[in-house]
């Protein structure tokens, strides 16, 4: 039931947003990485999140049945708290086009998380996900001289420097607009839903 772009349908997508504290720390990551790898596609900070699941072109009237779907997983699923750390690419050093930072942390809840929200989209007409979850921000997409990027990365070591951002709180879960421009994609939140603990229903 994916429905294909018009000037009607939203482009959208669950995920996670960063604390103001993380979005500065990625930041100052980015701006650290940039003096050596400086042909690459930065991604705004403010911009980065947790994508638990990518939707595509959906009628807006959907927006409502998503919430109403999401209803019981939040009602029953609680916080978890990961730590965003160190760097890797998509597909692999020799060719990269994804730079990114990973998470550790309470990964099994996470899985869990992602699991119980691929079975609520599935009735709703979104197929299972093909691939395996790999949580990850992405920092950087590279669309130019891949291989060289991936030379440097490696030559420098930059993948197997240990980097700690901190902590992830993941309380709540977003449902994401996506604009796509010249600049790049614009998100803007439709709603946000808190788990468990964190409250009783829609924040907005």
């Amino acid at each position: 039931m994916k429905l294909q772009s018009n000037h009607r349908s939203l482009r959208v997508f669950l995920a996670v947003e960063l604390s103001r504290n993380l979005c500065e720390k990625v930041a100052e990551l980015q701006q650290e990485l940039r003096v050596t790898l400086p042909r690459i596609n930065w991604v705004r900070p403010e911009s980065i999140h947790l994508t638990l699941k990518f939707l595509g072109y959906v009628a807006p009237a959907m927006v409502e049945q998503l919430l109403t779907a999401i209803e019981p997983i939040r009602k029953s699923q609680t916080s978890i708290m990961l730590e965003i750390q160190d760097l890797g690419v998509f597909p692999h050093i020799r060719c990269p086009r994804i730079l990114w930072i990973g998470c550790t942390g309470d990964l099994p809840s996470l899985l869990n998380l992602v699991s119980q929200i691929e079975g609520a989209m599935e009735p709703l007409g979104f197929p299972l996900e093909e691939k395996a979850y790999h949580p990850h921000l992405t920092l950087a997409r590279i669309k130019h001289d891949n291989s060289k990027v991936g030379s440097v990365l490696a030559h420098l070591g930059l993948l197997e420097q240990p980097r700690n951002l901190g902590p992830l709180l993941i309380d709540r879960i977003t449902l994401f607009r996506s604009d796509l421009s010249p600049n790049g994609a614009e998100y803007t939140s439709l709603w946000t839903v808190p788990l468990n603990e964190a409250g009783s229903g829609p924040l907005t």
